[in-house]
């Protein structure tokens, strides 16, 4: 991962710095929206079924 400035220390350096710059953070970021969506898909399948028995019980 490399800085977005050419310098040997951080005198001079002012304003938000960014980590990411140049790196594969698109690809992180897809992957993390993807298993959010996996968790979101299994969640709502486990309360499904935990309803429907507690459902058949009452």
């Amino acid at each position: 991962m490399e800085a977005p400035f050419d310098a040997t220390s951080w005198d001079g350096i002012s304003g938000a710095i960014y980590a990411g710059y140049g790196s594969v953070e698109g690809l992180w970021l897809a992957l993390v929206l993807a298993m959010v969506v996996v968790a979101v898909i299994l969640g709502w399948r486990h309360e499904k079924h935990a309803y429907d028995a507690a459902k058949e019980k009452g």
